[in-house]
């Protein structure tokens, strides 16, 4: 079984044994509807710093213009136009930053102009944003790192009391260590240039996809705010149930509220730019006419193969989840690749090829044996062949 079937096994029977069990769940003080257009975070307005992921952003051609005005007088005024989108996929990260490693290698990775990350994707991104000088950084995290560095389980009642069955402390503490004040700096110094990283989240109180600019927020620097772009991160890495949601904290009309985030993935397994923006058209109207290319990293497989699932709870919880994980994927792609038709954006799409067979150690979220395999598979790749494709595959199937 791989890792994302793992995942979605690990999932499914926590949530089968959360429904056989009662416990009060943590009080909390969400942030009421009616005061959504009043709220601050840290003292910035929330649509300074994030957007709605289902919508176009408010007034988005101004915002296009404003930053149009930056990249166009800034170091990058005559690079090309270059995205990156990295998709969630749990431990099958390790492709995408076996792939990031490969292609620096090779001598032929660009600067991206923005970068999106959710879930694992949000790990890989900030370090994908800065460039090859922290790959081994990318290396490190997807080579050494197992299960117990980044989550540790809790007692069945501790577990359900405080909203997830794994701790994800030990994960806090090295964000702490690797999103650092200098990576944050470096974040902002890059956004003033007009490139951009954007971290996914889902916010479950209102049950939509969030994006939040990370560069916008690292203009802001203070304690808060650092810690703020590492909570944004480890949201968007938490799966529901599995781990515990992260509560962003929010101020309204004198009073302190929250709002409860959770992996990214739930609404998107990958994102780029909203359906309903026409980006070649609206930056015609700034006369932005350079070339745009967009690279999506897809961790994990895009193909499956036929089984007969046993008639037990656990197996069929599994199967339904990995099955709603893979095909939730598949659209996200769709969307994306012809959203990029329409817009005369060059896609290129990289996953995880069907021929590999490696498995992870059982009942491992993180196998560190696994993820140095797929670490190599997706560098040597990149370095030494083509992992790029110009479209989703036209057969999903694997016999």
């Amino acid at each position: 079984m791989r890792s994302l079937p793992h995942t979605a096994r690990v999932l499914a029977m926590l949530i089968l044994c959360t429904g056989l069990l009662c416990a009060c769940a943590p009080k909390r003080n969400g942030l009421p509807a009616t005061l959504q257009t009043q709220a601050t975070i840290n003292g910035l307005a929330p649509d300074t710093i994030r957007s709605f992921g289902d919508t176009a952003p408010k007034d988005v051609n101004q915002g296009i213009g404003s930053w149009t005005a930056i990249i166009q007088k800034g170091p990058y005024a005559s690079a090309p136009l270059t995205m990156l989108s990295l998709s969630g996929g749990g431990a099958d990260g390790a492709f995408g930053a076996g792939i990031l490693s490969g292609w620096s290698a090779r001598g032929e990775r660009p600067t991206f102009t923005m970068v999106t990350g959710i879930s694992t994707g949000a790990l890989i991104a900030p370090f994908a944003f800065l460039g090859p000088e922290y790959d081994m950084l990318l290396k490190l995290f997807y080579t050494t790192f197992s299960t117990e560095d980044l989550a540790r389980p809790l007692p069945v009642g501790s577990a359900i009391s405080r909203n997830g069955f794994f701790s994800t402390k030990p994960l806090r503490e090295a964000l702490k260590q690797y999103i650092s004040a200098e990576v944050i700096t470096k974040i902002a110094t890059e956004y003033r240039k007009g490139r951009r990283l954007i971290i996914g989240t889902t916010n479950l109180d209102l049950m939509r996809p969030v994006y939040w600019d990370i560069g916008a927020i690292a203009q802001h620097r203070s304690e808060k705010n650092d810690q703020l772009i590492r909570d944004i991160i480890l949201a968007s890495v938490s799966v529901p149930v599995a781990f515990p949601p992260v509560f962003i904290t929010l101020e309204a009309g004198g009073n302190t509220y929250d709002e409860m985030h959770v992996d990214g993935g739930v609404t998107n397994q990958v994102f780029a730019y909203p359906v309903s923006l026409d980006l070649k058209k609206v930056l015609a109207q700034f006369s932005e006419k350079r070339s745009i290319s967009l690279y999506v990293i897809r961790n994990g497989t895009l193909t499956a193969h036929a089984e007969t699932v046993e008639a037990s709870l656990a197996d069929i919880a599994e199967k339904s989840m990995t099955s709603l994980i893979r095909n939730q994927g598949i659209g996200d792609l769709y969307r994306i690749y012809y959203t990029a038709q329409r817009d005369n954006v060059d896609f290129h799409l990289a996953f995880i090829p069907p021929s590999f067979q490696e498995k992870p150690e059982e009942d491992e979220m993180f196998s560190t044996p696994y993820m140095k395999e797929l670490f190599h598979l997706g560098y040597n790749t990149a370095l030494h062949g083509n992992p790029w494709h110009d479209a989703p595959p036209a057969d999903f199937s694997r016999r």
